[in-house]
């Protein structure tokens, strides 16, 4: 499959396993009768040539949503009935089944991206002699860790990266599919059955306030909270005047402002932050308090309460980018990621060289008029004015408040 210079890798590993992590309506939630060990990726059959479309989605709705599953869908042609999982005679019977391994690579330029790491969920045949098309539907890791519930000792002290490396560890996921910060330094860390993978690695993420997200090669993958303002400058710009810029919409609404935010420590003192000037501008806008057991002291949850403040208290102008393929701005479609910091150049509204942060990527390609063509969508945050992003230590050069 190709287009406009891009070409497209989709491969199955119908021969593979997912053995060591939790298997949804086999294993038992919190049970024992998961397989030990995780195979090396092994047999991915080359589907490539089949293939009629894709679209996938990874990331967030907006800088204060929480980060959802990553899904991909494609549809393969099957004109034998070879993907059909009720076929008998298909070389991939009896393995036409839900979780197995799936991965999408795009070429451009001698160059290959990663664009899609995860687990088929879904496998839809339709036997139309007109249109005889299998599509399947995948999810990332995340749909792992939204079902399983994990039992883990108490470590002791440790950091968020290794707490976070203890969770994915339980249902062994492979080092080689992990890429963590180190993080804070916590007092302790378990989990006792109770809770998902998920929402261990929540209340780990409200604490230390950085991120977590499936890269497009599959990484499970920690950002501390100091990650995306170490880059100090923008790694891909899209210019509106070149005509790949399809579509740019932006928002501005009193729902971005926060002013206002409590941070409880568990066995500590409420420690509330507020900013006067925004106070006076829109209202004091209270941020949902957060209840910690991951900062050591008041003093550390009342920088926390401050940092929520920074980042929050003055109105944002969120944006959607909409681009397909040329060639200035092929690569940048292909590599850029979540958190990663780019430049928006829209000459119709006269929005010049405005500075976003990535929150989600969707793309996509499919023919249309006879022109396979390449989508891609970002879902933008507003990279702060330098007085509204917090000193980093090692980066910056001065302070250490955002490491308080």
């Amino acid at each position: 499959m190709a287009g406009t210079g891009i070409t497209y890798k989709f491969e199955i590993a119908f021969g593979g396993s997912v053995e060591g992590l939790f298997r949804i309506g086999v294993s038992t939630v919190g049970g024992t009768d998961v397989i030990s060990g995780w195979p090396a990726d092994a047999g991915y059959d080359d589907v490539t040539e089949d293939a009629v479309a894709f679209s996938l989605r990874r990331g967030r709705s907006n800088d204060q949503a929480q980060l959802m599953a990553g899904t991909a869908s494609f549809r393969l042609r099957d004109q034998s009935g070879k993907y059909n999982p009720a076929n008998t005679s298909s070389p991939y019977y009896p393995n036409i089944v839900p979780f197995k391994v799936v991965r999408i690579t795009a070429t451009y330029s001698g160059t290959d991206y990663a664009m899609f790491y995860g687990f088929i969920t879904n496998i839809a045949n339709n036997a139309n002699p007109d249109m005889p098309i299998t599509t399947f539907m995948c999810a990332d890791l995340f749909a792992w860790l939204s079902l399983r519930k994990p039992t883990i000792s108490a470590t002791g002290s440790t950091t968020t990266g290794a707490a976070i490396g203890a969770v994915l560890d339980e249902i062994n996921w492979p080092a080689s599919l992990r890429s963590l910060d180190t993080g804070d330094t916590i007092d302790d860390f378990a989990a006792d059955g109770t809770k998902t993978s998920l929402s261990l690695i929540k209340t780990l993420l409200d604490a230390e306030m950085g991120h977590f997200y499936i890269a497009g090669d599959g990484k499970a993958t920690f950002k501390n909270r100091a990650a995306r303002y170490a880059s100090l400058s923008s790694l891909s710009t899209i210019d509106g005047a070149s005509e790949a810029l399809m579509a740019f919409q932006s928002t501005n609404s009193v729902a971005t402002i926060f002013n206002a935010a409590t941070v409880t420590r568990t066995g500590g003192a409420a420690q509330t932050a507020t900013n006067t000037d925004s106070i006076n501008a829109y209202g004091r806008r209270d941020m949902g308090a957060l209840t910690t057991t991951y900062v050591a002291t008041d003093e550390q949850a009342l920088a926390r309460a401050n940092l929520r403040v920074v980042r929050f208290k003055d109105p944002k102008s969120p944006a959607t980018a909409t681009m397909f393929s040329a060639p200035d701005t092929t690569a940048a479609m292909l590599a850029r990621d979540f958190g990663d910091r780019v430049t928006i150049n829209e000459p119709f509204q006269n929005t010049s060289d405005k500075e976003y942060f990535v929150e989600s990527i969707a793309q996509s390609s499919q023919a249309s008029a006879g022109v396979q063509r390449h989508v891609t969508q970002w879902r933008l945050s507003e990279v702060p004015a330098a007085a509204g992003i917090p000193v980093i230590i090692d980066v910056t050069g001065i302070g250490n408040y955002i490491g308080a």
